[in-house]
């Protein structure tokens, strides 16, 4: 079986060959190569030892063939390929390397060498396979490419060979994906044409001031390719679909229990038979066009339906068939249906829809990961088809993916989790059998000892690990964990045996296939889901089926059962996992788990929450689903096993997430963290996902200083193209494991933590600094009824005076700026429990338009009251200071004009301009934006119990009259500036009819005039004028621009000098030296409130 895959998409890659102008001289280039093909069939070449060849290869093929410039061609100016090329961080020695290389001269006229790596060359010789190490190494040649690769920054592929023949790796994707090049298939011009378009230097280096290269953007065409067909294919997968289950709705038997949902199930596995035919049709599985032949088969004296000829189909790949000649594959997608394929039936028309689907290339166009994302995507719909035929309404954030939690994980991340954890497992007990066997020693011994050993080590790492090593996704959903584990598992497979076959001359027997071996001893998965289950079962049987080979019985090894409830009181699927799969806890319990656990929130989960309690350690009431799945996972695992998952990183800090951090720590070292906050991996999801990687620990197994967790944060804008190997070993950092406690957890690294932890220790609890606790603002309980605007405010105030007694200013978030807020003529009726709205006429009946909405909220005030009644009403009209509760920027204002806040902001009663001046100094950003629950966005979650306990600074006496000065002016210049802004806007609204504030005009100070102009006339209504603003407009706004702008922008310059002295007084105060304020500007997140040279 093969489960290679190539880089490019075939018809992407043939048109551009096709439209490529190659050199004239490139049949002599080809004879170059020819020389080296004749060498390799006189046998010449497997007894020259490879570093005799790599001078001479390196030469011709990458030089004379293909283009590329050595030291020497290029004059030492300029070249591209360099051999022997040092790999940074002790990553050793690549055999060449082809990238952007330059000589610039350095200080004192020293020549410094510098450059690009774009791709490492990993050479062997041509009796080495790529894939195994040669004798006494521990890794082969694609092995240690990717490595050096791994080590190298910004490097993007990998070229790897033996003189045999060339692969070409890209590092976005992974071993599995390679171009392959046999030198003697190069004979053939065509061949040789494609080998030359995607190696040559001008198409395979980025030009001169390009990121990409025009192999890089063909790579990236790919990728669009495959998405569009994915898009295609679901589109008619889905319709065809749709029209199955109206019409077995509509036709199909009706005294079936829970019919609806029988008969979906139906028309998926008619689906689910239909791809796997156009899958093995085009694959040589079955004969070609089987399913479009049974279509277009016409009995002309006895007609039959088309519907009669596919289900004789069926049986046949079910038992097998003469002629045609179809292997019967068994399995149990084609085992007789009673209801499928006895009492449904399917029109010809239909019949039709369903062969259709066999127009797309399923050998090179439609791949297994192609269908992975197709099946992830019908969980989601069939649930729609469901509620349809039910009559209810469906809601994706309410459907499969809220409620049972499905999100399909990207490629790179379930291969990152699968070499991480499987990858690292196995790594860990082949180091052990090595030492066992002695490899790894300098103890002399003959040569046929040397042997024997090495075969007894191969045989042990086969028979009593690989065989042995059980894998388990507890929640599988379209089998894309397991699939990736598979993959991984049949190259070691395959690794070991080429290996065995090198060293043993009579070959063992191969008993089993090995994707058999694989899919009944290693691989487990089980899903709440019935359709997540027979569709993980139908993507394994299109990974490994293969021609004449009946499908492996999945059923002992892929179950439908609720993970995580083993109580049928609780849940109409438990799981009892000792019960389920003895042979697995008979020795321990699973060696690696892996997967995406559900993302379920806790509201969801009331009915199950007392057998949560009872039987997880890590309970906590408002835990959501994916803790407990973090214990199970570590229940089921054995000793010494490998956990890894990717989930919400909110466990980490948040208080639910106590009580499993102690759990964690009392029960595994964790050796990975990598935290992609707001990064969009999921897409349609914020779900602020994080990868760990778990050892479980032995019960008294104590840690050491040496015991280390990798931490590595991945910013949303590194995600495109990423090589998570890589950024991991080049921006990851170790901290002692030591270091976690039940508290929350920190992923910063070492010199940054230490920075936080004195500002913490300096600074005082700003509930103690200031002797008052932050307020929340008021919750209404319906917005629309109490809050209101200006127009509205004055109908009833002029209805009714005196309800001017309970109308009160307010501010929304988006209106609390930084040092002083910008109100926005809005108003709140404040009618709490101590008001008789009888007193208030006006106000009653505007809150009668509301009241059903009223009455049916959920808490227990009177209609006409406002739903939080808060007895610290008199803190409101008091001077106080404001913070937005999701804040994306350092905005803390003062206000002293009686404003209320509604519950988006929260207040301080403080009017105490050094905590106002700690608050928006830079190093209160710096520690909020790394200890903060982050939002959408990396907005930041500023709530009570995290903004009472920010450090504020100690503060010296010397320091008080600057601080209060400054602080005092940088709230005038605001409130001036404020005022001058608001000056020039509503002119532009009033004026020009300016149809939106757009962010551009709302910093209009800091465009130029005619960068102003043009977004003035982008706002303004439509209109055929050529010049809407006219000749008085356009004199006007240029009037009105230069008496504003230049004293706006003169204000704006003092209050960053302000701003910048305010920040050297908070890190004074917070005892910051030099060193420590440096490092705070070098590791400064998103959006300080400047920046040390603005």
């Amino acid at each position: 079986m093969q489960i290679t895959k190539t880089l490019f998409q075939n018809k992407i890659l043939n048109n551009a060959i096709r439209n490529f102008t190659f050199p004239d001289d490139l049949l002599d280039r080809h004879e170059i190569l020819q020389r080296w093909i004749n060498t390799l069939k006189a046998g010449t070449l497997e007894k020259v030892k490879e570093t005799s060849l790599q001078g001479d290869f390196l030469k011709d093929i990458f030089q004379d063939i293909l283009g590329y410039r050595s030291v020497i061609s290029g004059e030492g100016k300029t070249w591209e390929i360099h051999a022997e090329q040092t790999i940074s961080d002790g990553g050793g020695f690549a055999d060449g390397a082809l990238g952007l290389f330059t000589a610039i001269e350095g200080k004192g006229g020293k020549v410094k060498l510098q450059g690009k790596i774009i791709a490492p060359i990993e050479l062997k010789s041509a009796k080495d396979d790529l894939d195994r190490p040669a004798p006494g190494r521990k890794l082969s040649a694609v092995e240690q490419g990717w490595q050096y690769a791994n080590y190298t920054e910004n490097c993007r592929w990998v070229i790897v060979s033996n003189y045999r023949e060339l692969r070409l790796y890209q590092l976005t994707k992974t071993p599995a994906y390679f171009e392959r090049f046999l030198l003697t298939d190069l004979e053939v011009i065509a061949n040789f044409k494609k080998f030359y378009y995607l190696l040559c230097r001008t198409n395979f280096l980025p030009k001169t001031g390009q990121q990409q290269s025009i192999i890089d953007r063909l790579l990236a065409d790919s990728d669009t390719a495959q998405q569009e067909i994915t898009e295609q294919l679901y589109q008619d997968y889905d319709n065809v679909r749709i029209n199955l289950v109206n019409h077995f709705c509509f036709t199909g038997p009706k005294n079936i229990p829970n019919r609806d949902n029988i008969l979906i199930e139906k028309a998926q596995k008619t689906l689910d038979r239909i791809l796997f035919l156009a899958f093995c049709q085009d694959r040589g599985l079955l004969p070609k066009n089987t399913l479009n032949n049974a279509h277009d088969h016409k009995y002309p004296y006895n007609p039959r339906p088309i519907w009669d000829n596919y289900k004789s189909v069926f049986s046949w790949v079910d038992k097998g068939n003469e002629d045609p000649p179809i292997p019967g594959y068994n399995g149990g997608l084609f085992e007789y249906d009673s209801l499928l394929d006895e009492q449904l039936t399917v029109p010809d028309p239909l019949c039709t829809q369903l062969k259709n689907l066999t127009k797309y290339d399923f050998e090179t166009e439609v791949s297994v990961d192609i269908l992975g994302h197709i099946f992830e995507q019908s969980i989601t719909d069939l649930e729609a088809l469901k509620a349809k035929t039910q009559n209810q309404d469906f809601n994706q954030k309410s459907g499969k993916r809220k409620t049972q939690g499905i999100f399909y994980t990207p490629a790179f991340i379930t291969q990152y989790i699968v070499q991480v954890a499987l990858g690292g497992y196995l790594k860990q007990k082949e180091d052990e059998l090595r030492d066992r066997f002695q490899l790894n020693t300098t103890t002399k011994i003959t040569k046929k000892q040397q042997k024997q050993a090495e075969i007894e080590f191969w045989q042990t790492y086969r028979d009593q690990v690989l065989k042995q090593t059980k894998v388990c996704d507890p929640a599988c959903g379209s089998g894309a964990f397991l699939i990736a584990a598979f993959d991984y598992l049949f190259q070691d497979y395959q690794r070991v045996n080429q290996a065995l076959s090198s060293l043993v001359t009579t070959s063992e027997p191969e008993l089993e296939r090995l994707d058999t071996i694989i899919l009944t001893q290693n691989l487990y998965g089980v899903d709440l889901s019935a359709e997540s289950v027979e569709i993980t079962k139908l993507s394994l049987w299109l990974k490994t089926a293969e021609p004449g080979k009946s499908l492996t019985d999945l059923d002992h090894n892929i179950k439908q059962g609720n993970s995580i409830i083993a109580d049928a009181d609780f849940t109409e699927k438990p799981f009892n996992w000792e019960t389920e799969f003895p042979e697995v806890f008979a020795q321990g319990g699973f060696d690696v788990v892996i997967g995406n656990p559900p993302y379920v929130r806790q509201e969801l989960l009331s009915s199950i929450k007392p057998y949560l309690k009872d039987h997880y350690q890590s309970y906590n009431g408002v835990a959501d689903l994916y803790a407990y799945f973090y214990e199970k996972g570590l229940n089921i695992l054995k000793t010494a096993g490998k956990l890894s998952y990717i989930v919400t990183n909110k466990w980490l800090k948040a208080g639910y997430g106590e009580p499993l951090r102690q759990f964690f720590i009392e029960n595994s070292i964790f050796e990975q963290i990598i935290d992609f906050g707001h990064a969009p991996i999921f897409e349609d999801a914020d779900t602020f996902p994080c990868i760990i990687s778990v050892y479980k620990s032995y019960p008294s197994q104590e840690l050491t200083t040496k015991t280390e967790v990798k931490l590595c944060s991945v910013p949303r804008e590194k995600l495109t193209n990423i090589n998570l190997t890589q950024y991991v070993h080049n921006e990851g950092y170790d901290v002692a494991w030591s270091r976690f406690t039940a508290e929350s957890w920190s992923l910063e690294r070492p010199d940054v933590e230490e920075l936080m932890k004195k500002i913490q220790r300096v600074g005082i609890p700003l509930k103690d600094f200031a002797g008052v606790k932050p307020l929340y603002g008021i919750k209404t309980g319906l917005n629309e009824a109490f809050l209101i605007d200006d127009e509205t405010k004055n109908k009833i105030v002029q209805a009714d005076p005196k309800s001017a007694e309970i109308i009160k200013p307010y501010l929304r978030g988006q209106d609390i700026k930084r040092w002083s807020p910008e109100w926005q003529n809005l108003w709140m009726i404040y009618t709490n429990s101590e008001v008789d709205i009888n007193s208030y006429p006006s106000v009653k009946q505007h809150l009668s338009q509301y009241k059903d909405k009223l009455e049916k909220r959920a808490s227990k005030q009177i209609w006409w009251q406002i739903e939080a009644s808060p007895t610290y009403y008199q803190n409101f009209l008091d001077p106080k200071l404001i913070i937005q509760r999701i804040a994306f920027y350092p905005r803390i204002a003062f206000d002293d004009q009686s404003l209320f806040i509604n519950d988006s902001a929260l207040i301080i009663p403080s009017d105490n301009y050094w905590i106002l001046g700690c608050l928006n100094s830079p190093a209160n950003w710096y520690l909020s934006f790394r200890c903060l629950p982050h939002k959408k966005d990396e907005a930041l979650a500023m709530d009570i119990p995290y903004v009472q306990n920010f450090p504020i600074a100690p503060l010296p006496n010397i320091m008080s009259v600057d601080y209060d000065f400054i602080v005092q002016r940088l709230i005038e210049i605001t409130k001036i500036n404020q005022t001058a802004s608001n000056d020039v806007l509503t002119g532009l609204q009033i004026q020009y009819k300016v149809k939106k504030i757009s962010r551009k005009l709302e910093n209009f100070a800091d465009l130029s005039f005619e960068e102003l102009i043009e977004e003035v006339i982008k706002q303004l209504p439509k209109s055929k004028s050529s010049d809407p603003l006219g000749v008085k407009g356009l004199k006007s706004i240029r009037e009105a621009y230069h008496e504003y702008v230049p004293a706006i922008q003169s204000r704006k310059q003092e209050a960053l000098t302000l701003e910048k002295r305010l920040s050297d007084l908070v890190n004074q105060a917070y005892q910051l030296t030099p060193e420590e304020i440096e490092l705070m500007w070098k590791t400064a997140p998103p959006r300080m409130p400047f920046y040390p040279h603005s």
